[in-house]
Parts: structure tokens; C-alpha cells; sequence
């Protein structure tokens, strides 16, 4: 398995520039981060560049602003501009997010469904993928729409593109349904990125419910060959956390 860890809630005593040769001199394969118009890509780039690690993936452009239920014509254009930010970067897989629940009939299903379908023809083009992530909705995402790996699959399935995926976060969906092992050895082929986090908390995943080697076996078995995402908050000194996550994960 190949690990990356998003640099945003850790480090942050750190230049954000920094924390991704700290990545690197940790042990970790790849780093990832969240909004990318916040920063300058470009440094980004020259940063992963020199330390010698890739950036695994990012959010779209304004992902909380530019949902994927938007008009169509506002999806394409901020898959655009995400495409243009990933060429400074290297990184060619996008986190794009789901709507909130604004209505009791599940019509925000259909129009992700269409939006996928009609973005995927330029996601093929350039050769990225977008992976679409659900979220709890219990306790950090109140009101969001996609709070179900099922639904999310389903979404996935319906597009029928290799360039749209699901997120599949383990914290979140280990708080909405559980049964991760099965959900993710019989869906491994719509998974394109995981992410992942101590239950409940967010902090370690060493530090949590959950068995963390046991789904990362499942996830190879399967077939899965991307990156393990490690997307949480540490609980005690940064660097000593994330070498005892990766000696945990790889035990």
C-alpha cells in the first residue's frame, strides 16, 4: 500500500511549504491537501518537486463553494480551473463534493448522476480523476447529502467512467454504516482514493475503533493499487504520531 498524508491539520506550527519534505523525511509516499486556491501552486509544485514526493490529491477548486449539484456550466468551469492548478502540481485525482439536502425527494442523486456523466468526457481527456466523497452526517457534516458508500457506489455505477470514483472515507463511513471490509472488497473497483482517521475523535488511527490493518488488507486483496489517505488531527507531537500510524498500518 502506498501512504499520503493530507498536511493541512498537521504541522500546523509549520510553513505549509514545509510540511511536504516533512512528509517525505517521515516515511510517508505522497502528500495531499484541501482547497488548492488558497496557496500557490506553483510552490507547491517546485516544493514535492525537490523534496522528491508526489502529491497524491487535492480538492477541487472552492470544493465547499463549487459543489458537484451545481448548474452544469459552473461544475465544468471549476473542473477547469482544478485542471489548470493540477498541472502546477502533478496531480491528477480531485476530491469533488456532494450537495446539501435541500428537499424530503432524492433528486440531487439524478443530478450528480449527470453531472458526472457530462464532466467525465474531460476528466478522460486529460487523463484525471474525480472522486466524489461522502461524508458523516452526524457529527461534522450535519445536512449533507451523501452520507452513504451505498449511495455512493450506486452514483459511481450510474456514470460508468473510470475517471469518476468514490472517496472512500473509513472515519466517515465508520460512523454512518460500519461493515468496511465488505463494502470495500466488493466495490473496490469505484473506490479511487481513501481516507482515513481515529473513530471517534479523528485523531489516530492507532488511537481508535477500528482495525486499520484489517481494511488495508482487504483493500490489497481486492486489487487496490492507489493511495491510503491519512486525514486526521494529531493528539500528541506530530512527528512521533505519524511515524507510530505508519508503524501501526504496516504491522
Amino acid at each position: 500500500m502506498k501512504y499520503s498524508l493530507c498536511i493541512e491539520p498537521i504541522f500546523e506550527d509549520r510553513s505549509f511549504y514545509d510540511r511536504i519534505s516533512l512528509a517525505k523525511d517521515l516515511g510517508l509516499d505522497a502528500v495531499e491537501f484541501w482547497d488548492p486556491s488558497v496557496y500557490d501552486t506553483k510552490q507547491i509544485g517546485s516544493a514535492a518537486a525537490r523534496a522528491g514526493i508526489p502529491v497524491a490529491a487535492c480538492c477541487l477548486n472552492q470544493a465547499w463553494t463549487y459543489r458537484m449539484n451545481f448548474a452544469y456550466d459552473i461544475v465544468r468551469k471549476n473542473v477547469e480551473k482544478s485542471i489548470e492548478f493540477g498541472k502546477d502540481i502533478g496531480c491528477k485525482t480531485f476530491i469533488g463534493l456532494a450537495g446539501d439536502v435541500s428537499c424530503k425527494a432524492d433528486s440531487q442523486k439524478a443530478l450528480l448522476i449527470e453531472n458526472l456523466k457530462r464532466v467525465s468526457e474531460l476528466c478522460e481527456k486529460n487523463g484525471i480523476t474525480i472522486v466524489l466523497e461522502a461524508l458523516n452526517s452526524i457529527y461534522d457534516h450535519k445536512g449533507y447529502y451523501l452520507d452513504s458508500s451505498y449511495i455512493g457506489f450506486e452514483i459511481v455505477k450510474a456514470v460508468n467512467s473510470p475517471s469518476i470514483k468514490l472517496l472512500f472515507d473509513c472515519y466517515h463511513m465508520q460512523l454512518m454504516e460500519g461493515n468496511l471490509v465488505n463494502n470495500i472488497s466488493e466495490n473496490i473497483a469505484f473506490i479511487g482514493h481513501f481516507h482515513s482517521a481515529g473513530v471517534p475523535g479523528r485523531h489516530e488511527l492507532h488511537l481508535g475503533e477500528t482495525s486499520y490493518p484489517r481494511i488495508i488488507r482487504a483493500a490489497e486483496e481486492a486489487g487496490y493499487d492507489r493511495y491510503f489517505g491519512f486525514e486526521y488531527w494529531p493528539s500528541y507531537d506530530n512527528a512521533q504520531s505519524v511515524k507510530d500510524t505508519l508503524r501501526y498500518v504496516k504491522a
